[in-house]
């Protein structure tokens, strides 16, 4: 078995540690060679784009001096480090042997590497279900009033094959709502991959696969794409994208079943945007529109004057040598162990993307962690997937402050995923980012009827950047400690003018902040035998619309955290070229808004995961145990909750719980009572219905009196 051919499908970081000698053809992320003396890109298969320019080396971050005086520091820092990281990893020492069965990989001969991994699982061969616990669920669907399948198609050797299918919309049905199935069986061989479905050249959805690990496997998730109800409406290109590579080894073929459900609800009031690609493709339909370099460039287009609000809807995420972006060295550290056999990538730990319009930045936003089947350890995942894995939401940019120079003509946006380093950095010579990140925006545009024309400007702007890093390695200690800290924050104040047809004006000052930080940790230890990292990303943006008269018309605010935290310790082999480790891993992902000071919707999901494998020449094993806790939280203090427990491909309990706050529901049940001197038992049983345990407690005793 090649060393250096150890693949994502049980990768750790994504090679972070294990692939221990750079081979000419080297595998990484989700993407694989086609030719042996290619480097593995997505992007290069794809003959529209370009091979990817290799990023300069940067300069000598911290010069000698600084090493010296941070080493005398060092060993008080590294005891801190491990005091907080042991804090947050501490629930991991629960044991994986609740039950279920162990998953096996055997090594296997490749055409194009001998070191490629197949998988298999010992046991029942039974139709294995894969679930994700959804950080948007989808509630209160009625009957749908039509059902139509979109797509049903293998896919086998895909790569560089989607699907281009016509959409029509339902004929003599009204609807208002609109949510996909997206159904996936596979068998045998597999790695995890994307997918895309895109209309009319708008991405809607970026979903991922499940890792069949030589078993019949199935999964199915549904996604509210209501937002995008104007595309379904009217007959356009469906185009569904999904890069997959058959060989006599890798034998895993994608049936994939996309159905439409549509709904007339009757308490769907939003107005709907209209939807223009901003990276539709250059090359036809049948080409995905997505890009796959750091940097996108597009024009951003000229607007009606009676628009009012304008949000891009921007999906990416890291791949191949990004996809763990947050486990990355500075690249003067990339190679400090490979004399004990760690490889590491380079370009640092941070990344951001930032927008920028006619060169004046106008947002920045932290990627979301996303972790596929195929990542750190797949048997982390073969029962419940992570969070998000099968349905990357979208980021939101706000662009409604940057109207006024939309009217007249059209402006140049540029989307960039940066390592931050080099937004603060005079150097010359830039690190970069690695291989790579795949990217779409979509641009959501509102508009009023009744508005006749309107003007106004940008009155000001402004932007900061904050970057620190830290970084020692004491010669001969085999340790390393580095620490990456990012604050970003971009302010407008646009003045806008809409005048209507019946020749009232409105005067509004739009205030928009947007703030961001970062952290990430890496300690390592041991030569790299132990490795241990922390990455917490925030966010903070708000925006508030001010009157004519001063009066407040609009004041909201979005706040995102997430904190993802592992160690990874190699442990001694029982046998000649086995490789075996432990991980420990908590993942966990918030979110809420904020209307006039007043929470709308709060949203937390966390996975506390551990897990043990063995790579080895006689058959790859390991066993993995990851319990999932989401909760909703609205406006009303309603709550939904879901727990759920896996281990070693099986799912233990999965259980959901929901309580009814004191609200509107209730409001209107009390109501009902007030001309009651006593309420029937069935009148209690609903008021209890729409109680929670401690409403109950306190306003059954006062209506019984």
């Amino acid at each position: 078995m090649k060393e250096g051919a150890l693949h994502r499908e049980w990768s750790l970081w994504n090679q972070w540690v294990l692939q221990q000698k750079i081979t000419k053809t080297k595998l990484s992320g989700h993407c694989h060679k086609t030719k042996p003396d290619q480097p593995v890109s997505e992007k290069l298969l794809y003959d529209a784009y370009p091979p990817e320019k290799k990023p300069e080396k940067i300069d000598q971050l911290v010069n000698s001096m600084s090493f010296r005086s941070f080493s005398k520091n060092f060993i008080a820092l590294a005891a801190i480090l491990y005091i907080l990281f042991g804090g947050m990893l501490r629930s991991f020492q629960k044991s994986c042997s609740e039950g279920g069965q162990e998953i096996h990989l055997s090594n296997i001969q490749h055409a194009i590497d001998d070191g490629i991994l197949q998988t298999s699982l010992v046991g029942n061969q039974s139709l294995h279900e894969v679930i994700d616990i959804p950080y948007y669920p989808v509630f209160n669907l009625s009957e749908p009033v039509y059902n139509k399948t979109l797509l049903s198609h293998t896919f086998g050797l895909s790569w560089n094959k989607p699907v281009l299918v016509k959409y029509s919309p339902p004929t003599n049905t009204t609807f208002n709502r609109v949510a996909l199935t997206l159904d996936t069986t596979v068998d045998g061989v597999q790695y995890d991959r994307l997918v895309h479905v895109y209309l009319n050249n708008n991405e809607i959805w970026r979903s991922s696969t499940i890792e069949p690990a030589g078993r019949l496997s199935h999964s199915r998730v549904v996604k509210d794409v209501t937002l995008y109800r104007t595309l379904f409406e009217k007959e356009g290109d469906l185009l569904i994208q999904l890069d997959n590579l058959v060989t006599p080894k890798l034998t895993g073929k994608f049936n994939v079943t996309l159905t439409a459900h549509y709904y007339n609800d009757q308490n769907e009031a939003r107005q709907l945007p209209k939807f223009h690609p901003l990276t539709p493709s250059k090359f036809g339909v049948e080409v995905p529109p997505i890009s796959y370099d750091a940097k996108v460039s597009v024009p951003l287009p000229e607007i009606n004057a009676n628009t009012t609000q304008l949000l891009m809807l921007l999906s990416t995420s890291g791949n191949s040598a990004e996809e763990f972006w947050y486990s990355n060295l500075l690249d003067e550290y990339k190679d400090q162990f490979l004399s004990n056999n760690r490889h590491f990538y380079g370009h640092g730990s941070c990344r951001v993307i930032n927008v920028f319009v006619n060169g004046i930045r106008v947002h920045s936003t932290n990627p979301t962690p996303y972790i596929f089947t195929g990542g750190i350890a797949p048997s982390l995942w073969n029962s419940i997937v992570s969070t998000g894995a099968f349905d990357l939401i979208p980021y939101r940019v706000d662009l409604t402050p940057i109207i006024p120079l939309l009217w007249d003509e059209s402006a140049e946006l540029e989307i960039e995923i940066s390592n931050c380093i080099d937004d603060v950095d005079s150097a010359t010579a830039k690190s970069g980012i690695g291989s790579n990140w795949i990217t779409s925006a979509t641009l959501a545009i509102w508009e009023d009827e009744t508005i006749d024309f309107s003007y106004g400007d940008i009155h000001s702007f402004d932007n900061s950047t904050k970057v620190k890093r830290f970084a020692v390695n004491p010669p001969f200690s085999g340790m390393l400690t580095q620490i990456l800290k990012a604050t970003y924050s971009n302010t407008f104040l646009t003045n806008l003018t809409h005048v209507f047809k019946d020749g009232n004006e409105s005067n509004l000052l739009y205030s928009y902040e947007n703030t961001i930080k970062q952290t990430s940790m890496i300690v390592l230890t041991k030569n790299a035998d132990v490795q241990t990292g922390l990455y917490i990303p925030s966010s903070n943006t708000s925006i508030k619309v001010i009157g004519d008269d001063n009066s407040l018309l609009k004041d909201s605010q979005s706040l995102t955290n997430a904190t993802l935290a592992s160690k990874l310790s190699f442990l001694t082999p029982l046998l000649p070229k086995e490789i075996p480790f432990h991980v420990d891993l908590s993942l966990s992902i918030g979110s809420a808004a904020y209307k006039d000071d007043k929470l709308l919707a709060e949203r937390y999901a966390r996975e506390n995961g551990t897990a043990e494998f063995t790579i080895s020449p006689n058959g790859n094993h390991g066993t993995g145990s990851v319990l999932h806790q989401y909760t909703l939280r609205d406006k009303n203090g309603s709550t939904y909750n879901r727990e759920a427990l896996s281990a070693n491909s099986t799912i233990l309990y999965d259980n959901v719980t929901e309580s009814i706050a004191y609200s509107e529901p209730l409001i209107d049940i009390l109501k009902s009572f007030v001309d009651l001197d006593c309420p029937s038992t069935e009148e209690l049983n609903t008021l209890y219905n729409a109680l929670n345990t401690e409403d109950s407690q306190t306003f059954i005793p006062e209506i019984m009196d």
